[in-house]
């Protein structure tokens, strides 16, 4: 063999070991956090049916109560958009763990990006339900959320352990088996099934003035009603009078709200005049905290017949 296609060989060879292993060292993070997330869908015993009383935050936030390590009492935002999340200081203070970074940036609504550093405490536990290990998302004091989430945020990721039903009327939340089909069937009467109604752009709502159905996503971490994207705000500006603010995120970001009353009909129910926002930063189409607040409705996070994860809604507008 000549002596240089020996050494292209031995070239190729070594880049394709240095492609493996970079490769190999950003893949193991995620393969190593996507098991432990999995964990957490079988926490549940099968009959199991816990009731919790709906909370809510000065702001209008979902409560649930949690409590870390068995001692420290915490009151936790429900989120359906975001992983569950904690302020640095707060992790330190109730004794979590450093666990380690995703080698990813993850965005928020304000396009602001932050590397997932990640923390793990013993337990904790909402109720008789408990999750070992549960994983947040530490948040520095120069994140532009800082401020907003509290005490932190209970996400999707700890959702996913089964399904809930919020009774906005009777002022309760049930958590029970996804598998649990009876249960279901009867927790959801009444109301109307979005199949895959947790994911992005998954519901469909009326909007009048543009005479058309919209696709939104639903968002309890947004604590208002409905928010818009920019496109479906200038459309709306031409048929609808409207109010506009500017308001400040912190110090460094500013942003233009313009607010409208209008007539939306989400399933199969006609809001005559709900109020509706556009910030021109977040730009994107949220159904928030407060219209659920006039709903009946059940998050159902199950696995299909494949294995694959599903995330049904139910939901009736009162």
């Amino acid at each position: 063999m000549k002596k240089k296609t020996k050494r292209n060989l031995i070239i190729a060879a070594v880049v394709i070991v240095l492609i493996v292993a970079g490769a190999a060292w950003f893949a193991y993070p995620f393969i190593r956090y996507g098991l432990h997330l999995s964990t957490y869908r079988s926490v549940l015993p099968e009959n199991a049916c816990y009731q919790y009383p709906i909370q809510y935050s000065k702001n209008g936030w979902f409560l649930i109560d949690c409590t870390l390590n068995g001692t420290h009492k915490v009151p936790l935002l429900i989120d359906t958009k975001a992983t569950s999340l904690m302020r640095e200081d707060s992790i330190q203070a109730y004794g979590g763990e450093y666990w380690g970074n995703l080698p990813m940036a993850s965005t928020n609504a304000y396009q602001e990006k932050n590397p997932p550093e990640l923390y793990t405490f013993a337990t904790i536990s909402f109720g008789e339900a408990s999750i070992q290990e549960p994983f947040f998302s530490g948040i520095r004091k120069d994140n532009i959320i800082y401020d907003v989430i509290n005490e932190g945020v209970f996400g999707s990721d700890m959702l996913a352990v089964g399904a809930w039903k919020f009774d906005t009327e009777a002022g309760t939340m049930t958590l029970f088996h996804s598998d649990n089909k009876d249960l279901l069937a009867k927790e959801t009467a009444g109301m109307t099934r979005l199949p895959e109604g947790l994911r992005e752009n998954s519901i469909p709502v009326y909007v009048e003035g543009v005479n058309e159905e919209v696709r939104f996503t639903l968002d309890l971490g947004y604590a208002g009603v409905l928010e818009i994207n920019n496109a479906l705000a200038d459309r709306l500006k031409t048929h609808f009078p409207y109010e506009e603010k500017i308001t400040r995120h912190g110090e460094k970001l500013a942003d233009t709200l313009s607010i409208f009353k209008i007539p939306v009909t989400l399933a199969g129910t006609r809001v005559d005049s709900c109020e509706v926002v556009n910030s021109r930063v977040v730009n994107a189409n949220y159904i928030g905290a407060e219209f659920m607040h006039r709903c009946n409705f059940v998050l159902h996070y199950f696995l299909n017949e494949d294995g694959k994860p599903n995330k049904d809604l139910y939901l009736k507008v009162r």
